[in-house]
């Protein structure tokens, strides 16, 4: 393995970080030993491989401890689901099968041109509202309107003169670089974040079987069932920032009514 300084915060090379990625044993082998032997089962040398590849990775890549409640939120849903209902074995896949890699993106939207069909992207952006930071989540093209601002500054009780964001640098804030940023916080770091925005996505994409990739890099993704993907931000924010407040938008066409 290649001997690299900790990420240098001021520049990306993506080329040479994919290289270091590519690397690091996959994290296929990781989800492989909690399948078998649980989370709980983490050894000091998996730890430390975690460690290592925040390390080299910077803010390219959720942190080791993200990855692993990540991974216990998704697992507990998803075996919770195929317990209540039935469901085909391409449905009923472990997480290390669920792991995709792609090409670099640094944007939502680069990212859904690099996913398979039936896959939508996991989008999350960091915003201020008056002096409250945001996170607003959801999936797909979407784009954060002024209804959905008006209903998140109702929510949190602020003036509606207040309404105009300003986009905030997630790199200094949440150690995420553009096309990373993510509800998926680490458990421990204080961000000050105000409260999360869960916006509404349309249920027949959820009827449909649709699936949502959550990025765990810049170069690779975890598919999920879209079904899944409210249950478990909720389930990873209660556990991971239990303090913050988790404000769930309904549709926009309620917002627009």
């Amino acid at each position: 393995m290649r001997s690299l300084t900790p990420f240098p915060s001021s520049s990306l090379n993506l080329r040479l970080l994919e290289e270091v990625l590519y690397d690091l044993p996959p994290l296929e082998g990781i989800f492989l030993h909690w399948h078998t032997h649980g989370v709980t089962a983490t050894t000091a040398g998996m730890s430390s491989l975690l460690a290592r590849r925040k390390q080299l990775l910077g803010p390219t890549t959720l942190s080791g401890a993200s990855i692993q409640l990540l991974y216990e939120c998704a697992t507990d849903i998803l075996h919770r689901q195929v317990v209540q209902e039935p469901h085909s074995l391409w449905d009923s896949r472990p997480l290390h099968a669920r792991l995709l890699r792609h090409g670099p993106s640094l944007s939502a939207a680069e990212t859904q041109a690099l996913l398979p069909p039936e896959v939508l992207v996991h989008k999350t952006i960091s915003i201020k509202l008056a002096e409250t930071l945001l996170l607003c989540t959801g999936v797909g093209p979407q784009r954060l309107t002024r209804q959905h601002l008006r209903a998140i500054a109702a929510a949190l009780a602020l003036p509606r003169r207040t309404i105009n964001p300003v986009t905030y640098h997630s790199v200094e804030t949440f150690a995420m670089q553009p096309g990373m940023v993510s509800p998926f916080l680490h458990p421990s770091r204080h961000t000050g974040l105000g409260a999360l925005v869960l916006l509404s996505w349309p249920e027949p994409r959820e009827a449909q079987e649709q699936e949502v990739a959550i990025s765990l890099s810049l170069w690779e993704s975890l598919v999920l069932p879209l079904r899944c993907l409210r249950q478990l931000i909720c389930s990873y924010a209660r556990q991971a920032y239990p303090g913050v407040r988790v404000i769930e938008l309904e549709s926009e066409e309620t917002l627009y009514a």
